[in-house]
């Protein structure tokens, strides 16, 4: 998001001057100092800290750059932001992690990954893109690096780094990931997301299935205060009233491509149908690996009702428990600097 805001998402690395690197390196320290300060606002505050992000904004420029062009930068210095509160060898960055964020600070995360069919994510991504941008489909593609958000080989990387073994992540204190698909959530919610919050420490008697639609004039300011660009991505939630089942109608295992393909070539053109399609095709094993692994819906059941039931208390797992522990750590180590 950064790269796009200096408009040089679509510049190979090397093609950046001097100035512009300095400045994507100064929003990306500015970036990780305001998640400091929420995470010591949580822990001050013993409270749960939600954050959300696209893992292929997290990425390094570095490894967007060598992903999109497709050759390695030898001779780029570091993108990582500087961590006061870490030190010696718990500043590393292993195989798997290509974020900007240290792997000793990535474990102390409660990990989940919100997965959707790459044939329907992927034509949605161009169709707003094209629109906070004015520009057709065929401009889009010519000018921006699309090949970094059209793949799901961020997420996959990131997900295995969290199940490989790392020396500075004990069995017993490593988060496990979690893994829930849109289509899960959109048609079986009240058999999933119960287990969901129990595995993360979630308090499940606070889920609501149903909700008021966003009136105009508040719809209003909160597009002046994020944007015409943000306020694209949650029109939709925003006109809703509850969970809307018929952006789900097909199961994952039911969508067919070549079907999708012929819609894209009527509503995007031949060329970039084209080039949609080998986006989906190739996003397609990071996906199904991903899917095959993911938290699945309880059956219905009298049994399954009843551990439902059971779960929607408030609960505190181990994970949870020792994600404080970790900010607590983390806290105590600040205040000695």
């Amino acid at each position: 998001m950064m790269i796009n805001e200096a408009k040089l998402h679509n510049r190979h690395l090397d093609d950046w001057t001097d100035e512009e690197r300095e400045k994507v390196k100064f929003m990306y320290q500015a970036g990780f100092d305001r998640l400091q300060a929420y995470v010591d606002q949580a822990q001050a505050e013993d409270k749960i800290l939600f954050v959300k992000e696209h893992a292929n904004f997290m990425a390094t420029p570095l490894k967007q750059s060598e992903y999109a062009w497709s050759r390695n930068i030898v001779h780029e210095t570091d993108w990582k932001p500087e961590f006061p509160q870490l030190r010696g060898s718990k500043v590393q960055y292993s195989t798997l992690n290509d974020t900007v964020l240290p792997d000793s600070f990535l474990h102390q995360i409660q990990p989940t990954f919100l997965i959707r069919h790459p044939a329907l994510v992927f034509p949605s991504n161009l169709r707003v893109t094209m629109k906070n941008h004015g520009e057709t489909s065929t401009e889009v593609i010519k000018r921006m690096a699309l090949d970094i958000s059209m793949t799901m080989r961020w997420s996959r990387r990131l997900y295995d780094f969290y199940t490989t073994d790392h020396p500075l992540a004990s069995r017993r204190s490593r988060a496990q990931p979690v893994i829930i698909d849109a289509y899960d959530v959109t048609n079986a919610p009240r058999q999933l997301l119960p287990r969901f919050c129990a595995l993360t420490g979630l308090d499940a008697s606070k889920l609501t299935f149903t909700w008021q639609r966003t009136p105009d004039e508040i719809r209003a300011r909160l597009t002046e205060a994020t944007g015409p660009a943000i306020a694209s991505y949650l029109s939709t939630i925003w006109a809703s009233e509850g969970i809307m089942k018929e952006k789900a109608l097909d199961s994952p295992e039911a969508i067919d491509i070549d079907a999708e393909a012929r819609k894209w070539r009527e509503e995007f053109g031949e060329d970039e149908a084209r080039r949609l399609e080998e986006w989906v095709r190739q996003a397609m094993p990071d996906y199904h690996y991903l899917w095959e692994r993911r938290l699945k819906p309880k059956p219905k059941g009298k049994e399954e009702e009843k551990e439902a039931k059971i779960n929607v208390k408030p609960s505190r797992p181990l994970v949870l428990e020792k994600l404080l522990s970790a900010l607590r750590s983390v806290r105590r180590l600040l205040q000695k600097l």
